[in-house]
């Protein structure tokens, strides 16, 4: 990332920076001030580990804003406007991305909004750095700034974020799984990687006997859209920016899931199997957890090892529930 700045030719490096979507990297424990951003709990806690300071949210102005992409096309363009915004006059902006990200397309989104960049590429990888005298369009970077804004999700009351699982419409899975709730659900439910929130509402809506609810997420804009989402909430909700494979620190009647199994662009079946661990050491004893997941996921094992009874509740082409009990 740093080549685009130390290469020949280069500005050099500042002393402060603040990176966006920060992931730790060996170079960063000589850079005498570099702060970064990371709404994702497991990447957020790797920084930490690593020594180097990390804000809540970003704040300030600062000679270099460093950008790692976003998921998707409108989280990058709105992290792109932010990290404009943090700019002190005549600092630059220094954004890497792989080129299967689509890290040509997003340099030339990028040159559009400042007038020309600075770039290189290696590794499959390409670095792109406005220039110090860059002739920022505004108009252009209010609109990606509105891209990163809380909106709703269409045909529904609730409100998402761009970059956020399933941000544009509520997924299937879980609108299956919410559809299949028990009614008779009760006492304290926890929602493992709990989203915005809709699994905790329709456990909400449809199980009266529910006392409390507590959501875990590792996104912490994720967990913000779901205080929105539920604020009206007439029983008590509990929201934590928590990476659930690090277990639960409660204990729990119910749990109800509809686990991730990427991260990033890579199939990740053992998230789904750490979520089941979790919810084997949150529940009591004869708890319930009330599963869904794509059919091909291998976690009927999983149950197994971690003393579930458990039985197929339905389903339909792509999706299966599970229904389990902790013996």
């Amino acid at each position: 990332m740093m080549l685009a700045l130390r290469g020949e030719g280069g500005p050099g490096v500042p002393r402060r920076a603040l990176m966006i979507g920060a992931e730790p990297h060996p170079e960063f424990g000589d850079w005498p001030e570099i702060v970064g951003w990371q709404p994702f709990k497991p990447l957020a806690d790797a920084w930490e580990r690593a020594g180097l300071a990390r804000e809540d949210s970003p704040h300030g102005f600062y000679p270099l804003v460093l950008v790692m992409p976003g998921k998707s096309r409108d989280e990058t363009l709105a992290w792109f406007a932010l990290a404009r915004d943090l700019l002190e006059p005549g600092g630059r902006i220094l954004a890497a991305m792989p080129n299967t990200a689509g890290a040509g397309r997003f340099e030339q989104e990028f040159a559009r909004a400042c007038g020309g960049v600075t770039s290189v590429q290696k590794h499959k990888c390409r670095a792109f750095c406005s220039n110090p005298d860059a002739s920022w369009d505004v108009e252009l970077l209010g609109d990606w700034k509105n891209l990163g804004k809380v909106r709703q999700v269409p045909g529904t009351g609730f409100v998402a974020q761009a970059g956020l699982f399933s941000c544009d419409h509520v997924d299937p899975g879980s609108a299956l799984l919410a559809e299949h709730l028990p009614g008779g659900i009760r006492g304290r439910v926890a929602d493992l990687g709990a989203g915005w929130g809709f699994l905790s509402d329709a456990t909400l809506r449809r199980c009266p006997g529910v006392a409390a609810v507590d959501l875990y997420e590792a996104d912490a804009r994720a967990l913000e859209c779901a205080r929105i989402n539920l604020a009206n909430s007439d029983r008590p909700v509990g929201h934590h920016w928590h990476d659930v494979a690090d277990g639960l620190p409660g204990t729990y009647d119910a749990v109800v899931m509809n686990p991730p199994f990427h991260r990033g662009q890579d199939t990740r079946v053992d998230l789904g199997r750490a979520f089941i661990a979790a919810a084997a050491g949150g529940l009591r004893r004869g708890g319930a957890l009330y599963l869904v997941a794509n059919r091909q996921l291998p976690y009927e094992a999983a149950l197994d090892a971690h003393s579930f009874s458990w039985r197929h509740a339905g389903g339909d082409a792509t999706y299966k529930l599970i229904h389990a009990r902790k013996r």
